[in-house]
């Protein structure tokens, strides 16, 4: 914990308070309230653009034992505020404390609350809005400023504004990447496997990545609605018509159902974690998956003649993943791991079997 605590507040939509300490910059951070209860680094988390607009508390008990080096990556946080039960004010020589971290970035943060009183607050409410304050002087206005605070552009704002290409060391197949705001670290499942990757704008259309001759597209993950993106939603169509394999995760997974004539839902627990339990119908065999979304395919809008739902959430009977029967290509809303080891690596290798079948 600080040394010199200053009280701050988590003030919930429905008028829920909780006291803690003030953690990073001080001042008030506004965002939709997540929970995660994954181990992962808290840089790894912040700088997870699946995040934007989201303010995240990690249900781990003790955050920031390991510091930033100067090694570690610097990307920037899309996260608008993070909640911590403890953080951890003791690092090694040299290494840099949440706190410091934090205050760094501009990063409103809150620890010392009740984590587990605020997890099942989230847990049952759903989706709830807040805000991260350092003071309840005027509660009623920060009230208004939270029920009408919404997520929107998120795509447009995080996307890259000019291709870049990453060379295979031996290039066996080319990808067109869609870049809708996702961790990078999944671009390895594909360098892995001698794939050169062309990373494109959100905004390209159909025809530019047509013109571009890949052996794939890959629609990437994202945040917020997929319904918010009917553009995109428009193009990825007209992507489906050009006979070239399609893999998509997370938000493109969604996008590709709509763009399909599937329906999307909000679910009233989303899925964020490193512990989701999928199950493939083609092998009944089990996954543990890493999530982070807020929405989902509705399985009974999905057309048996488009698409079959091979992969289902054991936790809520949703939809995990889809192949597509009327073009070549299929999707899941997990996020694969690059590990060959990993029981989700699979995936990667479907995909190149599908662009070796489709070039033959």
């Amino acid at each position: 914990m600080s040394r010199n605590p200053q009280k701050a507040y988590l003030l919930l939509e429905d008028g829920t308070l909780f006291e803690g300490l003030s953690m990073g910059k001080r001042g008030t951070a506004v965002g939709e309230v997540v929970f995660n209860t994954c181990t992962a680094s808290y840089t790894s988390l912040l700088s997870d653009p699946t995040y934007y607009g989201q303010i995240v508390a990690q249900t781990y008990p003790l955050v920031g034992n390991r510091g930033v080096t100067a090694q570690n990556r610097t990307s920037d946080i899309m996260a608008n505020g993070y909640i911590v039960r403890e953080w951890c004010d003791v690092t090694a020589e040299g290494e840099r404390t949440l706190d410091e971290y934090l205050r760094s970035r501009g990063i409103v943060g809150l620890c010392g609350i009740d984590m587990r009183r605020l997890t099942r607050a989230l847990r049952d409410k759903g989706y709830v809005k807040g805000a991260i304050t350092d003071s309840l002087d005027d509660k009623d206005t920060l009230l208004e400023h939270i029920r009408a605070y919404t997520i929107s552009g998120a795509v447009e704002a995080i996307t890259i504004r000019e291709p870049q290409e990453i060379k295979a060391g031996s290039e066996k197949y080319r990808v067109c990447v869609m870049d809708y705001g996702f961790p990078r670290e999944i671009l390895e499942g594909f360098i892995e496997r001698d794939c050169s990757l062309e990373l494109l704008p959100a905004s390209y259309t159909a025809e530019q990545v047509r013109a571009l001759s890949p052996d794939g597209i890959f629609l990437s993950d994202g945040p917020a609605d997929p319904d918010d993106n009917p553009a995109f939603v428009r193009e990825i169509a007209e992507m489906t018509k050009l006979g070239i394999p399609i893999f998509a995760v997370g938000l493109g997974h969604q996008m590709l159902a709509l763009a399909a004539g599937a329906q999307i839902e909000k679910m009233h627990q989303g899925h964020r974690g490193s512990n989701q339990p999928v199950l493939c119908a083609h092998t009944n065999r089990l996954m543990v998956t890493e999530q982070n979304h807020g929405y989902a395919v509705r399985r009974e809008s999905v057309s048996t003649d488009c698409a079959e739902v091979f992969l289902t959430n054991v936790n809520d009977g949703s939809v995990e993943g889809l192949f597509y029967r009327a073009f070549p290509g299929f999707s899941v809303q997990f996020t694969p791991s690059a590990d060959p080891a990993s029981s989700t690596s699979w995936v990667f290798d479907r995909f190149m079997q599908m662009m070796g079948e489709a070039r033959k």
